[in-house]
C-alpha cells in the first residue's frame, strides 16, 4: 500500500491499483504565512507571495492583482524559512501541512485563507490509501475510511475527471457536507495570471454526491471551462 496526499492522486489508476480508503480530513484551507503582514489585505502593492500552485497563483492575482507572484520550492521548513529571511513578503501554503507539524508559531503570522477568497484544491488535508487490488488488503485498510470525508473528495474528484483536469492546471473546488445532510460544492477555474475566471457552484442531498460532481462539471463546461483550461495551458506558466 501508499499514502498520498489525496490531492496529488490521479483520479485514474494503473491496472491492478486502486484507492481504497480516505482519510479524516484535516482543515482544507489554504493559509497565508508572512513575517510582517497579517493577510492578503495587509500586504502593499507590488509585494511578492511565494507559491508554485497554478491554482493559488490564480486566486491571489484574482483577489490583488497588483501583487507579485514568485515561484516557490522545498520542503515548509525550507518554504518558510525562504520567507523569513526576506524572499517573500508572504507564502502561501496548506494549513493542515502546517497544522500536522505544528509549526503555527514558526513565523509571525499564520492565517488560514476563507474559502471564499481561496478555493482549495481537490483532496485537500485528506490522505489517500493507495493498495494492490486485493480484497485482503482492503479489509486491512478500512478502518481508515472516513464517510463524510469520502462523499466530499468523490465529488471533487468525480468534478475533476469530468473536466480532464489535474494539479497542474488552475481548478479549485470543494464540497462540504453539512450537518443536515446537504452538501454545498463551489469551484473556480481561471487563467493563471488570474485575469480571467468562472465560478460555479451547487447543492445537492448527501444521497446525490455520485452525481454532484459530474453535474457542476457539466454545467461549467457548457459556460466554456474547457476553453479555458486550454488557454491557461498554452500560457506556459
Amino acid at each position: 500500500m501508499a499514502v498520498h496526499s489525496l490531492k496529488d492522486v490521479p483520479v485514474e489508476f494503473e491496472e491492478g491499483l486502486v484507492l481504497a480508503a480516505i482519510t479524516q480530513r484535516g482543515d482544507e484551507r489554504d493559509a497565508f504565512l508572512s513575517q510582517k503582514y497579517a493577510s492578503l489585505d495587509d500586504l502593499p502593492k507590488g509585494a511578492v507571495v511565494g507559491t508554485t500552485s497554478l491554482r493559488r497563483r490564480m486566486q491571489v492575482l484574482s483577489y490583488r492583482p497588483d501583487l507579485g507572484v514568485k515561484d516557490l520550492r522545498g520542503n515548509i521548513i525550507t518554504r518558510m524559512d525562504k520567507m523569513k529571511n526576506g524572499e517573500y513578503d508572504a507564502i502561501i501554503l496548506a494549513a493542515t501541512g502546517v497544522q500536522r507539524l505544528e509549526l503555527e508559531e514558526y513565523c509571525n503570522y499564520f492565517v488560514p485563507i476563507e474559502k471564499t477568497v481561496m478555493l482549495p484544491a481537490m483532496g485537500q488535508a485528506a490522505l489517500g490509501i493507495e493498495i494492490i487490488d486485493s480484497d485482503e488488503v482492503r479489509e486491512i485498510v478500512k478502518v481508515l475510511e472516513d464517510e463524510d470525508t469520502t462523499i466530499e473528495t468523490t465529488i471533487e474528484r468525480d468534478f475533476i475527471e469530468a473536466l480532464d483536469g489535474g494539479c497542474q492546471v488552475p481548478i479549485g473546488v470543494n464540497a462540504e457536507l453539512q450537518k443536515d445532510g446537504s452538501v454545498d460544492v463551489y469551484a473556480k477555474i481561471g487563467l493563471p495570471d488570474g485575469t480571467e475566471s468562472l465560478v460555479g457552484e451547487i447543492h445537492g442531498k448527501k444521497e446525490e454526491f455520485l452525481q454532484l460532481g459530474k453535474k457542476l462539471a457539466s454545467d461549467m463546461i457548457e459556460k466554456g471551462a474547457r476553453e479555458l483550461l486550454d488557454r491557461a495551458l498554452k500560457m506556459g506558466f
